[in-house]
């Protein structure tokens, strides 16, 4: 599937680890606005594409773009520039507990803030009204001057997609991002993502363990297995044996 003005764009890239291959000869397109699922078994390469499209990790064969730009192979002014514009959400939230929760929903504006604009802003937080907006449109405004360590781990998840939303990037790649949540506040975070999403017309690209939500959730499903992308296809046009058939057992050798 291509999509017209790409923000992400991987041709034939494949990303080796010493003796592993965690993917081989991807093609890719991503426009604007998009709602992409990504889907497959363990140790498919899900969190290594997801590393690749916001610059984390660099290809060792082929090419990736985000927003027009070759991280690998752009200045390195360049590149951070892109960075800003892209927002990653960790399955492990990557919070500072100690802190409050102003201060990590701020850290989503540390690649726009001078370095003594950010430590003026531990003493005495900047920009609280865009903080507290933030954490009103995830339902948790009443959190603000809470340690991040006295949260529930939904709390906390809410507080990582806060503090993407004050970065007010043009692309949010999340990678697991309910994979530590029950359910319930699985399914909240994900339409929250989503709601956000099309709300705002970001473009969203988010890695999976669980089908069903990929398949109500999402525009799009993309599926790996192998380090290779197996189908990509709205979710209509999935069926439960393509299902099967991606998560099936390794053939004994």
């Amino acid at each position: 599937m291509t999509a017209p003005d790409p923000v992400f764009g991987l041709c034939g890239v494949g990303l080796r680890f010493r003796d592993t291959l965690a993917l081989d000869g991807c093609d890719l397109e991503i426009g604007a606005g998009e709602r992409v699922a990504v889907i497959g078994p363990s140790g498919a390469g899900k969190s290594s594409l997801i590393a690749l499209l916001n610059g984390t990790l660099a290809p060792t064969e082929g090419a990736v773009t985000a927003l027009g730009c070759d991280l690998a192979r752009a200045r390195a002014g360049a590149a951070r520039r892109v960075r800003r514009q892209i927002g990653t959400i960790h399955q492990h939230f990557d919070l500072v507990e100690e802190l409050r929760v102003v201060h990590n929903v701020n850290a989503g504006r540390l690649g726009h803030w001078s370095f003594w604009r950010a430590a003026v802003s531990l003493l005495r937080p900047q920009g609280v009204h865009d903080v507290r907006g933030a954490l009103e449109r995830v339902g948790i405004p009443e959190k603000i001057e809470a340690r991040t360590s006295t949260l529930s781990g939904g709390q906390k998840q809410r507080v990582a997609v806060a503090r993407v939303l004050v970065q007010q990037p043009r692309a949010i790649l999340a990678d697991e991002p309910i994979a530590s949540l029950d359910p319930r506040l699985g399914a909240e975070v994900i339409e929250l993502l989503t709601g956000v999403s099309a709300e705002l017309g970001t473009t969203l690209v988010t890695s999976l363990h669980d089908v069903s939500m990929a398949l109500g959730r999402f525009e799009r499903i993309v599926a790996l297995r192998g380090g290779r992308i197996v189908f990509d296809r709205p979710p209509s046009a999935v069926s439960p044996g393509d299902v099967d058939d991606l998560y099936a057992a390794e053939p004994a050798s």
